[in-house]
Parts: structure tokens; C-alpha cells; sequence
């Protein structure tokens, strides 16, 4: 079945040629041809969600978890290549290994934000709020083009550079002394100037992926719309952080699960949802009711959960063909 599916990317990475050839390959080596790579994607996923499970208990991490942080970065950036190369090199490259290492690294990338903030010790606020949408946005504009355009595109300065740099700058926090600097003020404190720089790399990944597109899908414009105004009342509001992020977070999943769905079958086509509209109606009139809102943030989450593992269970059906528990033939 494997003949039947060509994974059609354009990567212009200016890091990659060079992390291939002096890490990536070398290091793939030692990875055994039996391994199949959805186990190498899942080993990356396990290892993102465990620290990322770790930080939540923790108030400040102390030098020593802000190195177990870079460590599983590295390893993440690491193990999200060999999968590729493994599938590579076994010829078992298929739709399901594309779902999933692409749409875990949706959840990956805000994870990636996630540990920044509380490396540089930032309070998880308004600003991270913000980030985490402009995230997931580059990301949905990412897969709505893959989805349009028939092709996956990654430009010279993308998420690989934006990564490596999140470790080079988390490997700077280690000392204290280092975090302090980020905390010094020149005109700003120096770690403003690492937001807005992320802030305007999202930005600009969604104007590149729209002008490649030449157009404006409608659904993309409700979506990034819908999301926007969510962040905005969830923030004036004074919405808990971890609910209106973890809602900001299945909201941005269940669009980009639409989009890689449509992309990789063909069986439907990604409508217009207007539903989040609803909810912002819905937190509105809460508040001007002063009810609790966190029933309805329950309720929305809720629904999109479902939709979404209706999906994915749809989806594991469909690929459990190309599922293998170990390469059998070796290499002549």
C-alpha cells in the first residue's frame, strides 16, 4: 500500500543540510532497520508530554530541570528526523506516519512555548496566552496551504531554526546568572525582545503560506478570527490561564486535524465552523449575567474532544494497514 502514498514536501531549511548531515544521519545509524519509525515518532511524543507533565508541578525550575528541558528538546528535534529517515530507508513511508509526526507536533510546539516561559522564570500570563495562539495559527496556516497547494513547504528560517534556537537560549538559563540576563532592562527587559521575535516569526509564516496560496481560505479567516476574539475576551475577561489555554489549544487541534484529514484522504471537504462564536457569545452573556463560565468552556472543549477522536479513530481504521509492529526484511 505504501506505493500508493508520496509524501510531497519542499524543505529550504537553512539548518537541515547541515543537522543531517553532521547529526541527524550519523547518529541514525545506530537506530536498528527492524525499528519501524511510528515507534521513533511515538518515543518523541512520550518524551515531550513526560517533561512537559514534569514543569506543571513545578513553581521555578532550578538549574538542573532547565537542562533536562534542553536535553529532551534536543532529543525531540532529534527523534522528529529520524522518523523520516527510518520510513526513509525501510520504505514503510505512509499517510498514518505523516499524521502522526505532523499533528503531534502541533501539541509539540506549544509545549515548546510552554517551557520557555517557565525557564526564564516569566509568569504564564497574557503574553503567554497570545504566543500560544500565534503558534498554533502558524501551524493551521501551514497545514491549510499543505491542504490547498497539494504540498508541504517549509522556508528557510522555520519551526527547525525556531527550535534550535529555543535550546540554545534555554542552555543559556541554566546558570542563574544567565537567566538573570535575560531579565536585564534595556529599554525593555531583553526577554521582551525574544517575544515579539517569536511573535513575528508566527506573523510571518502566516503571510508567506497566504501569499504562496494567493488567496484567503474562508475557513482559515473565521478560524484565525474566531481564535483572536477567544484570546481577547478570555484575557479581558480574566479567564483561568489553563483553561482558556488548554481550550485555545483543542480549538486550534481539531482545525488542523480537519485540514490534514481532508489533505491526506480526500473525503471531505474542511467547512466553515462557526461554532466558537457561539461560545463567544456565550462567555459574553455569562458575564453579564456574573454566572460561572467554566461550564460552558467544559461543554465547548467537550464537543471537540469528541469530534476529534471520532476522527482519529476513523483515521486509525482507515491506515491500520500500514500499522507494523517490526520490519521484517533486512537490507540486502
Amino acid at each position: 500500500m505504501s506505493e500508493q502514498y508520496r509524501y510531497n514536501c519542499v524543505d529550504e531549511s537553512v539548518l537541515l543540510p547541515i543537522l543531517k548531515k553532521h547529526v541527524f544521519i550519523p547518529l541514525h545509524r545506530w537506530i536498528p532497520y527492524g525499528v519501524p519509525a511510528n515507534y521513533l515518532t511515538l518515543v518523541s511524543i512520550v518524551m515531550m508530554w513526560s517533561i512537559f507533565l514534569y514543569f506543571t508541578t513545578l513553581e521555578l525550575p532550578s538549574p538542573v530541570e532547565v537542562s533536562s528541558a534542553v536535553l529532551v528538546i534536543t532529543a525531540y528535534v532529534i527523534f522528529d528526523h529520524f522518523d523520516g529517515l527510518q520510513a526513509k530507508l525501510t520504505q514503510t513511508s505512509s499517510p498514518l506516519g505523516e499524521w502522526l509526526d505532523h499533528f503531534s507536533d502541533v501539541f509539540n510546539g506549544a509545549i515548546v512555548v510552554y517551557l520557555g516561559f517557565k525557564c526564564l522564570h516569566l509568569p504564564l500570563d497574557g503574553r503567554f496566552i497570545v504566543l500560544t495562539w500565534l503558534n498554533f495559527l502558524a501551524f493551521a496556516v501551514t497545514y491549510v496551504e499543505q491542504r490547498v497547494r497539494q504540498e508541504l513547504y517549509f522556508g528557510k528560517i522555520g519551526s527547525l531554526e525556531g527550535v534550535v534556537l529555543m535550546i540554545f537560549l534555554l542552555a543559556l538559563c541554566i546558570p542563574e546568572s544567565g537567566r538573570a540576563f535575560w531579565h536585564l532592562e534595556f529599554f525593555w527587559p531583553i526577554y521582551q525582545f525574544l517575544l515579539a521575535s517569536f511573535a513575528l516569526g508566527c506573523f510571518g509564516t502566516v503571510f508567506t503560506c497566504l501569499q504562496r496560496m494567493r488567496a484567503l481560505p474562508r475557513e482559515f479567516l473565521v478560524f484565525s478570527i474566531g481564535g483572536s476574539l477567544l484570546v481577547v475576551l478570555g484575557i479581558y475577561l480574566n479567564l483561568s490561564i489553563s483553561l482558556l489555554v488548554c481550550t485555545i489549544t483543542i480549538f486550534s487541534s481539531e482545525f488542523i486535524l480537519r485540514n490534514m484529514q481532508q489533505h491526506l484522504t480526500g473525503a471531505e471537504s474542511v467547512v466553515v465552523d462557526l461554532v466558537v462564536f457561539g461560545l463567544l457569545l456565550g462567555l459574553v452573556g455569562f458575564h453579564w449575567l456574573s454566572w460561572n463560565p467554566i461550564p460552558l468552556l467544559v461543554l465547548f472543549n467537550l464537543g471537540l474532544v469528541i469530534s476529534m477522536l471520532l476522527r482519529c479513530r476513523h483515521l486509525l481504521i482507515l491506515w491500520r494497514p500500514y500499522w507494523v509492529w517490526w520490519n521484517r526484511f533486512t537490507p540486502s
